[in-house]
């Protein structure tokens, strides 16, 4: 469930920055993260950390930059007081989506590991 409804949360129209870029840097993060010269460099938790960060990365992306949100008062730029508006954005989404029961892809993380 989170996954389908985190794709939902990309928007289609954006030519770049949508659901098939996030599968693209996901698979790439993955492939990266099980190279043999990294087998034993990261944990378990620290590997699923970067597959969930890079799936997340961009999510609800509308398409331009953080200086023309900020250079035209968009309410991300207000919301996020004009520091790293999209990068704050995409997180608070992102974490938004796991507080629903239903998408909760950390539920069976201890409240330890959650907090890591």
């Amino acid at each position: 469930s989170f996954l389908m409804t985190l794709e939902d949360h990309y928007l289609k129209d954006i030519p770049y920055h949508n659901h098939l870029h996030a599968a693209d840097v996901t698979q790439s993060t993955h492939i990266l993260l099980g190279c043999n010269a990294l087998e034993e460099v990261f944990t378990p938790l620290e590997v699923l950390s970067a597959i969930l960060a890079s799936s997340v990365h961009d999510v609800d992306h509308p398409g331009v930059t953080n200086q023309y949100l900020i250079n035209t008062s968009s309410e991300l730029a207000l919301m996020y007081n004009d520091e790293s508006v999209l990068e704050n954005h995409h997180l608070a989404v992102a974490f938004k989506l796991i507080q629903d029961e239903e998408c909760d892809i950390l539920a069976n993380l201890s409240q330890k590991q959650r907090m890591s």
